[in-house]
């Protein structure tokens, strides 16, 4: 199962929060990939039950709300 969101920003803050959800891709449970494309960052989730992927979609928002909060 896949879950795909794409987020539109300014292109500074889209290069800041792409590095910081970087270094968090090789640690997460579920497969997780994040691309930049100049203002769009976007995050692809995979996992194999539908548990795990509502899981991780929480987890991810949740980390990407907090870093938006911070800038």
């Amino acid at each position: 199962m896949e879950a795909e969101f794409v987020f539109e920003l300014d292109e500074e803050k889209a290069e800041i929060l792409y590095r910081a959800l970087k270094v968090e891709e090789r640690d997460a449970i579920s497969k997780a990939k994040v691309y930049l494309d100049g203002g769009k960052l976007m995050l692809r989730l995979e996992a194999d039950e539908l548990t795990d992927l509502r899981a991780a979609v929480n987890a991810w928002l949740r980390l990407i709300k907090a870093c938006l909060e911070v800038l």
